[in-house]
């Protein structure tokens, strides 16, 4: 009884992240190419009014990016190489 409860309280907490914006504080410092490991981009939705961008470096951390970050297209354009 005890692992069936635990399931449902992770299943609760993981529908209530999807459904709010992910990122709570972004940074307008950079990034290098060569710590980046993935980077996802989420649109404005009816889950988040802004557009969020988060990276993952190679050592598992998660970092939030301004949208407005100058030096952001600079990185994709050197990733896409």
């Amino acid at each position: 009884v005890k692992n069936k409860d635990k399931t449902v309280k992770v299943r609760l907490t993981l529908c209530f992240t999807l459904n709010t914006c992910r990122c709570r504080k972004t940074t307008m410092r950079p990034v290098f190419a060569k710590m980046v490991k993935k980077i996802e981009v989420t649109p404005v939705s009816g889950h988040c009014p802004r557009t969020e961008i988060m990276i993952t470096l190679r050592s598992g951390a998660k970092i939030c990016v301004n949208p407005e970050a100058k030096w952001f297209p600079n990185l994709l354009k050197t990733l896409q190489k």
